[in-house]
């Protein structure tokens, strides 16, 4: 009879130890599982005491090594789950919080600059004039040049955002445009959760709370959440930007279904969308005529 623990397999009848490391290759399996007899009873076994097996077949020499084995194992198995859980998708999505902090924290500095700056000079100057026009000031000089910075670190944050985007989900970037793109899957929580959402999910993601007083029937129901910032839905008459809106969704739920399976770029896509968009505007001005 073989007993299975974490640190390897142990000969029930000697004790003596079969095969075994630390950091085997069934190690996972060992641990999820602390032991397992073979063969298989059909009257559940009393589990053995693992720490008198590990120094009974010559494992560990006392408990100090037998806890400190035990730590390095579990810290391994901690360290495989956090690698595994490491992808391009997850650096996606922190890139895109951050991308979306840094933006919060720039609008906030620059109000405090803004503030600050009318105490001197009655001039009207917002953003990035702003800032820069009082990198050199004695006392608000190290706010300035602290915003100056942050902008850079966005514009940074915001390219390796478009690069990776393109490269994780082209369709839905072809579409979208990458920084939009990239937050429709931040927003959604990866990839996988987007290419499983209906078009209408889609359509109104970002305008939940729009959507939460709609149901209770005290709000009209939302034409468009985050993807109001498209070019077609920003760009079109208030009249057609709900049939816009929810073209534009259906082609990004069929683009990121083909990016999650990985069907490569499609042309075809883009060129239906464009032409779906140039019919909803053209019935619009017939309409009003």
């Amino acid at each position: 009879m073989e007993i299975l623990t974490w640190f390897g397999r142990v000969d029930g009848q000697t004790g003596s130890l079969l095969t075994g490391s630390m950091l085997g290759a069934e190690e996972a399996e060992g641990m999820i599982k602390p032991y397992q007899q073979e063969p298989a009873s059909s009257f559940p076994l009393p589990q053995p005491d693992l720490r008198a097996l590990a120094k009974a077949c010559g494992f560990a020499a006392d408990d100090g090594e037998y806890n400190r084995l035990l730590r390095e194992a579990a810290l391994g198995l901690v360290r495989r789950s956090i690698l595994a859980g490491s992808t391009v998708e997850q650096d996606l999505l922190q890139a895109m919080e951050a991308l979306d902090n840094l933006s919060q924290a720039i609008n906030l500095l620059d109000e405090r600059l803004y503030e600050w700056s009318r105490l001197h000079s009655q001039e009207i100057v917002h953003g990035k004039d702003l800032a820069e026009g009082q990198k050199d000031d004695e006392n608000m000089g190290l706010l300035a040049k602290a915003i100056l910075g942050l902008r850079e670190s966005r514009k940074a944050t915001e390219m390796d955002v478009s690069a990776t985007v393109q490269a994780l989900a082209p369709n839905l970037s072809t579409l979208a445009g990458p920084i939009l793109a990239a937050r429709l899957i931040s927003r959604a929580g990866g990839l996988s959760r987007l290419a499983q959402m209906p078009s209408s999910r889609v359509q109104v993601m970002g305008a939940e709370k729009s959507l939460f007083k709609h149901l209770k029937g005290i709000a009209p129901s939302p034409k468009h959440g985050i993807i109001f910032r498209h070019p077609a839905v920003i760009g079109s008459a208030k009249k057609l930007r709900g049939r816009v809106a929810r073209t534009l969704a259906a082609k990004l739920a069929i683009a990121a279904r083909l990016d999650y399976f990985g069907a490569g770029l499609s042309l075809d896509l883009q060129a239906s969308l464009e032409a779906r968009l140039r019919d909803i505007k053209q019935r619009g001005r017939n309409k009003g005529r």
